[in-house]
Order: C-alpha cells, then sequence, then structure tokens
C-alpha cells in the first residue's frame, strides 16, 4: 500500500484553495456570503493559505438548523471560508482513498448515489436472479441500518483509520481541527463535503470486512443502509450477528435494532425510499402520504396567492423525476392532470424559468402514452423478448416493435439497448431525414436482415432527439397565444 507523505503543502497550494473555492461556490453564486468573499478573493484566499501554512487555522462554529422532511434531521451549516477549506482537502486526499473502495460502494462518489444503488440492487442477472435462481428458490435478504451513524462515529477510530494511509502530521492535524468544531469526540455534523467523505471512509472497514472476511457475494451499500442477499436464511442471521460485533469491536458503533432484519426477498424490500419486489418497485406509502402533504399545502399557497404557478411547478417536477425511477406510470399521470386542474394558469401565463416549463410539457406529452405501451416497456425490461410479449398480450409483433418505437420517442427506452451496435450505425448512414419514408431508407440499406421495424425505431431515436425543439415551438405558443 502507497503511504503519502507532504501532501500538506499540495493543500496548501493557491492553485488548490482557488479550485476549492471555485467548487464550494457552484449552485450559490448568488448568496450573499459568496458574493462577499469573492469581492476580495485574492486577499481572502491569501489569508486563508497563511493560516494553513502557519497551522493557525480555526473553523468558526457552524449555524445549526433542523429539517423535519422526511425525517427530523440537524444540519450544521459551515462558514462559507470553511468549506472553502474542506474542498481543498477533500481534493487532494479523496482519490487516496476511494481508489480502495469496494465497486458496491455507492456514497458520496462521482458517478454513483442513492438511484445507481438502487439500480444494482434491481438487476435480476447480477443479484437476485442468481440468488433466487431465476425466482424458483426462496431467497433472503439482510436488511440493515446502523444506531445513530453520523453521532456515534468516533474521532479516534477514524484518525487511525486515515493514519493507515497518509503519514504526513500537519494533514492530521488539518483534519483534527475539523472533525474538533463542536469539542466532542463522537459525531460529526450532517451537512459538510468532509463528513460525507469521512463517513463513507468509516464503514469501507465495514465493506472489507463483509466482503473479504465473511465472503458475502451480493452486498450493497449506502451511507449507513446496506443490504445483503443469500439464500440461506440462518447464514444471514449468522453474519449479521458477526457484522454488530465487528462495528462494536472495531467501529464503536451498532446496527439499529428495528431496522436491521432478514426478510423474504418476495416480500418486498424498503430500500432507499422504494419497496422493491423482484420484478417491480413502488415508492413506499410514508413518501407518498409526505407528498400528499405537501402538494395539499401548495394548494393552499397558490389559491392565496402567496405563490405562482412556476414554484408549484418546481416541486413537482422534483417529485415526477424521483417517481420515475419505480413502477409509477399511471400515479404520474394522474399526477400531472391534477396538477393542471388544481394550478389552473386561465388564459395568461408568466413563466420566468423556460427550461422547467418545457421539461413540464415534456411530461404531459409523455402521461399520453397509452398504456399498452408501458407493458410491453415492463415485459421487455422483465426480460422477455418480442415474440413472448405478443404471444403474452395476445398480439401481433409489429404492433410490440409499434410500442417500443413509440417508447423510443419518448426517451423512455434507448434503441442501443433493443439492436445491435452494427445495425444502428448502418441504418444512421442511410437515413437523410428524421421525416423518411421507410421504404426509402430499406432501399437504400439493401440489406435483408434488416426489417422495417428496426429502421422505425432508429427514426424514432432521432425523433426524440428534436423533442426540446419542438417542445419549445409548443412553450412559445402558450406564451403568446
Amino acid at each position: 500500500m502507497k503511504n503519502f507523505y507532504n501532501i500538506y503543502r499540495e493543500i496548501c497550494s493557491f492553485n488548490n484553495l482557488l479550485i476549492a473555492w471555485q467548487n464550494a461556490k457552484k449552485g450559490k453564486t448568488k448568496r450573499r456570503y459568496v458574493k462577499r468573499f469573492q469581492r476580495n478573493l485574492k486577499t481572502n484566499l491569501q489569508r486563508l493559505q497563511e493560516e494553513l501554512i502557519n497551522q493557525t487555522y480555526e473553523p468558526c462554529s457552524p449555524k445549526t438548523f433542523v429539517l423535519r422532511d422526511p425525517k427530523t434531521r440537524k444540519i450544521s451549516k459551515s462558514a462559507f471560508r470553511d468549506r472553502v477549506i474542506h474542498h481543498a482537502l477533500c481534493n487532494i486526499i479523496v482519490h487516496m482513498f476511494e481508489k480502495g473502495f469496494i465497486y458496491d460502494s455507492y456514497a458520496n462518489q462521482i458517478g454513483k448515489g442513492g438511484l445507481k444503488a438502487l439500480e444494482r440492487f434491481e438487476r435480476f442477472d447480477v443479484f437476485k436472479r442468481k440468488v433466487s435462481k431465476n425466482n424458483i428458490r426462496e431467497a433472503y435478504v439482510l436488511k440493515a441500518d446502523i444506531k445513530h451513524y453520523f453521532e456515534e462515529i468516533d474521532h479516534q477510530t477514524l484518525i487511525a483509520i486515515i493514519k493507515k494511509k497518509i503519514k504526513d502530521d500537519k494533514v492530521i492535524w488539518l483534519i483534527e481541527q475539523i472533525l474538533a468544531i463542536n469539542n466532542k469526540t463522537k459525531g460529526m455534523p450532517l451537512g459538510n463535503l468532509t463528513s460525507q467523505f469521512f463517513a463513507n471512509l468509516y464503514l469501507n472497514e465495514l465493506d472489507i470486512f463483509i466482503k473479504h472476511k465473511l465472503r458475502s457475494k451480493y452486498y450493497i451499500r449506502y451511507v449507513d443502509d446496506f443490504v445483503i442477499l443469500h439464500e440461506s436464511k440462518n447464514q444471514l442471521e449468522i453474519w449479521k450477528n458477526q457484522i454488530n460485533n465487528f462495528l462494536k469491536e472495531s467501529l464503536k458503533i451498532e446496527l439499529h435494532p428495528s431496522k436491521s432484519n432478514v426478510l423474504r426477498l418476495n416480500s418486498g424490500i424498503n430500500f432507499l425510499g422504494f419497496r422493491v419486489f423482484f420484478y417491480h418497485k413502488l415508492i413506499r406509502k410514508s413518501n407518498l402520504k409526505n407528498f400528499e402533504r405537501k402538494f395539499n399545502n401548495l394548494k393552499i399557497l397558490f389559491d392565496e396567492g402567496f405563490i405562482g404557478r412556476e414554484k408549484a411547478l418546481e416541486s413537482l417536477q422534483g417529485w415526477l423525476a424521483y417517481c420515475s425511477h419505480a413502477n409509477t406510470y399511471k400515479y404520474r399521470k394522474y399526477l400531472i392532470k391534477n396538477f393542471n386542474t388544481s394550478f389552473s394558469h386561465g388564459n395568461k401565463l408568466l413563466v420566468h424559468n423556460k427550461k422547467n416549463y418545457i421539461n413540464y410539457i415534456k411530461q404531459v406529452k409523455e402521461s399520453e402514452l397509452q398504456f399498452s405501451a408501458q407493458k410491453t416497456l415492463f415485459h421487455y425490461k422483465r426480460g422477455l423478448s418480442i415474440k413472448d410479449i405478443a404471444i403474452k398480450e395476445g398480439i401481433k409483433e409489429a404492433t410490440v416493435w409499434g410500442h417500443l418505437a413509440n417508447l423510443i420517442e419518448h426517451k423512455q427506452l434507448s434503441v442501443w439497448k433493443i439492436l445491435p451496435h452494427e445495425k444502428i450505425h448502418k441504418i444512421i448512414r442511410n437515413i437523410y431525414s428524421r421525416k423518411e419514408q421507410l421504404r426509402d431508407v430499406k432501399k437504400r440499406i439493401n440489406d435483408s436482415s434488416i426489417t422495417y421495424d428496426e429502421i422505425a425505431c432508429v427514426i424514432a431515436s432521432i425523433k426524440s432527439k428534436n423533442k426540446f425543439k419542438k417542445n419549445k415551438k409548443i412553450f412559445k405558443k402558450e406564451i403568446f397565444n
């Protein structure tokens, strides 16, 4: 293992601090504290650099507030200058540790996240199908959660983990300064970049224990939530006790007694806000109720004139994007119609954010897609062939191909997942316009192995790329008419 000495000077370099400032201000350029820091940018960065070099840096006391949606959490908001330091530290040390993380650790890493973890858990061919032998035998899941995780992280244990890789005492000093912000020996504040990284690093020890000591094949972790799949319920119960003992002895934390259980896979697993079944997934009822309550509050505020339609639309779009990751086609269709009824804009429409409204128009168009096409999508994702779908639904194969083309045009399916890449490239080379006749393209290709249906799917993919332009025209029409 490579140990890293003398990296403190890289953290303190002006160029690194400048990059850290650019990262810290992303999405916050209009905030007053960012503008205030930017007015004397060079001076402020040089001051931070001097404090780091002289080791006189002391973090400011963070502002704390409580969020109660979806659950009560205490969030700490660090001063902007401290956030710059957090980014400066992470710019240098994160990649040193992430190389050693397991593939199925999905928290706080670029290109990963909760939805990627959910996608990994859902893939039949990798996890569920292998464990259950294609759903012909019983399979079980250890669904576990760590009790009061962020509040119980032990600082000395974390420092010991970091020292395995980093031997520069000044870097350790800086990390200790950041950890000691609340004058405690345990816990890290929610909301800081460093807290997210350290929390992931801390549980990397658990990842190594499960993968290399217990030799579990089917394991996924997102922050302090993790699942293990196995065909034996007894084996999972044994692992649960071993994991809890390891956490207590090595990391001074423990599993949540009521949230860590061995469950049957077919009964549905609550994981990252969704209830995941073998062939489909649904949104948790608690999340649906939370949004329904929020939606009703928005209606009241809209009727009283405190907010405009566009503000309500922002909330709806975020929820629709979240719902799209579950089997919620009918629900989303109902929700859009309900929104149009409850938040009627009359004859005049005042829109400030054009991009949001264009996306909303796109979702309205998608909601008009026939439900039979969604059935085809469901069967196709289960791994059924086009012939099998036609037999199951009692329709012609040509109808199934029509559904696939429709789904591709509405960006609910990728043509690259349906046809071989060689065929797609060959068809594209012979398409001169998205309004091409199928027979004209077929003549140019001169290949009997390529069918009219395959050509139609590729043309649908080309049309989907022009949706933005179409939506823009619809948007202008609604504004000015």
